[in-house]
């Protein structure tokens, strides 16, 4: 054999195959740990890139520091208000988790919602006429959500407790990437394109696809997800809703769900406040918070999505699918393995679908 042309029999290049795979399988069982905090610190890289520019322009292309300025920065948007907030979260659903179990053991929930259904009792008598459900059906139905709900908000605040440490560590191995990424992410990605089998302009089609979902998910999601939990954890706080700022951070991944969002959380607390007397503060904290949830939905989200071309239904799985699967990362790697997929469809289409299929005896065109 050659020494010229080393892989020239298949057995040698089925072999070289075979130690390629091997060896990649291998890297994989290395960083698989570490997979969700690299896929984040890849996100940051990708949305924080104008961030990067501009430090490099602020420092005279010094790459070293303007990677290090941008980390700074990604640190005082993200950790400091998590910290500041983190606490009184953290006070807060303790206390919602003692004031429910309070109200069940007593009969101040009993007492709450007979005289909030007294108010109620026209509507209620024709209910239990045409369905059966008396009033102690429903106090009995409330009672056992509010109880569900108390013991899941215990069993997530146990948890986020338990893994603290892990978080801040998974965090300082995501900035710890993203540093190295800032700098070199680039020449990295250039030399991934010039591996790939495929046609150097498809290759780059399925690159861009993949960003420009990855910058749409981030806007039209996560920071959308934001704004309304923000807006509808004010709306709480105005009209008197018990502790809203646990209830707005509720709200941001409430949000997300398709077709109700965070309807979720506003309907059963302005029922709350009605069902307690508070009717102005009830009906007020539904027209806060729908309107917000619509000026999102139809104002902010258009012009932050811009011309994302997913369609609804497909997003909608994809993000369900994605949390079911991935957790809440999934809210980001959802959309984009199903980016991915339509990218690979719309080759797929182009390049085995789009040329005629020429039968034996058919001339050439002329």
């Amino acid at each position: 054999m050659s020494h010229n042309q080393p892989f020239a029999s298949s057995t040698s290049r089925w072999f070289f195959a075979a130690c390629i795979l091997f060896v990649l399988y291998c890297a994989y069982l290395l960083v698989e740990p570490f997979l969700t905090s690299i896929f984040l610190a890849i996100v940051l890289v990708v949305v924080g890139g104008p961030v990067y520019d501009l430090m490099l322009k602020l420092t005279r292309q010094r790459r070293g520091l303007a990677s290090a300025l941008t980390c700074l920065l990604f640190i005082l948007i993200i950790v400091v208000p998590l910290v500041l907030i983190t606490g009184v979260i953290t006070s807060q659903a303790l206390d919602l988790y003692n004031t429910v179990s309070a109200m069940l053991a007593g009969n101040s929930l009993s007492e709450m919602f007979n005289s909030g259904m007294g108010r109620l009792g026209p509507f209620l008598d024709k209910l239990e006429e045409h369905t059966g459900i008396t009033r102690m059906d429903i106090l009995q139905h409330a009672a056992e959500a509010l109880k569900y709900v108390s013991n899941l908000l215990y069993s997530n605040l146990t948890d986020l407790l338990r893994g603290a440490t892990n978080l801040a560590i998974g965090f300082a191995l995501m900035m710890f990437v993203a540093f190295y990424l800032l700098m070199d992410g680039q020449s990295m990605a250039q030399k991934a394109i010039r591996l790939s089998p495929l046609p150097a302009d498809t290759t780059n089609q399925i690159r861009d696809d993949i960003l420009s979902t990855l910058r749409t998910t981030m806007r039209g999601t996560v920071f959308l997800a934001v704004i309304q939990g923000t807006a509808g954890g004010l709306g709480f706080g105005v009209f008197g809703v018990p502790h809203a700022l646990f209830w707005g951070t509720v709200m941001v991944f409430a949000s997300v769900v398709p077709l109700v969002g965070t309807a979720l959380l506003f309907i059963p607390a302005g029922t709350y406040l009605i069902l307690s007397g508070d009717v102005f503060q009830g009906v007020g904290v539904m027209i806060w918070c729908e309107a917000s949830q619509v000026i999102c939905d139809n104002f902010l989200r258009p012009r932050l999505i811009g011309g994302g071309n997913i369609h609804p239904l497909l997003t909608f799985f994809s993000v369900l699918g994605g949390l079911s699967v991935f957790g809440m990362v999934g809210l980001i790697l959802g959309p984009l393995v199903l980016a991915v997929l339509i990218s690979l469809l719309e080759v797929y289409e182009h390049y085995f679908m789009d040329s005629p299929i020429e039968t034996p005896g058919d001339g050439p065109t002329p």
